[in-house]
């Protein structure tokens, strides 16, 4: 390739890096949360240094939803119609809100079978939905 190919390359990848976060709707972001595959706020299982890697972009977008008028109601679609690991995005926004309605939701979810997926690196730690809960109650991610 010639230096010309190369450059307008770059350009336009960091063209797309720089549409800024504020410019995408909060129904794409509820959307994107909704199909989640895994559930990961902050540091779980491994310890991800925030020069390097950041927060896994579910929780850019969570945070973001959360500055939302209706934040509590988005949480609330989450929990009713995201994945497992979707829904565990709603319990936990609903948990940064205070809502009074979060134990409700904690208790509902606890009765449903299955895992929760809570990496997206190499290898996957599957999780017990009560394991998940009882972290999102304590609010407890930062611990190794």
């Amino acid at each position: 390739m010639k230096f010309g190919s190369w450059f307008a390359l770059v350009v336009i990848c960091a063209g797309f890096g720089a549409i800024p976060a504020k410019a995408i709707s909060p129904d794409l972001w509820q959307n994107d949360l909704a199909r989640a595959q895994t559930f990961v706020i902050g540091p779980w299982e491994l310890y991800q240094p925030p020069l390097f890697f950041g927060r896994a972009h579910e929780e850019r977008e969570l945070r973001l939803l959360l500055k939302q008028s209706d934040a509590a109601a988005r949480m609330r679609w989450l929990i009713a119609h995201g994945t497992p690991e979707g829904q565990m995005y709603g319990l936990y926004g609903l948990r940064l809100l205070k809502d009074p309605e979060f134990e409700q939701f904690a208790n509902q979810l606890e009765e449903q079978p299955g895992e929760i997926l809570t990496t997206t690196l190499a290898v996957g730690f599957h999780k017990t939905r009560q394991e998940v809960i009882q972290r999102i109650r304590e609010n407890d991610f930062h611990h190794m």
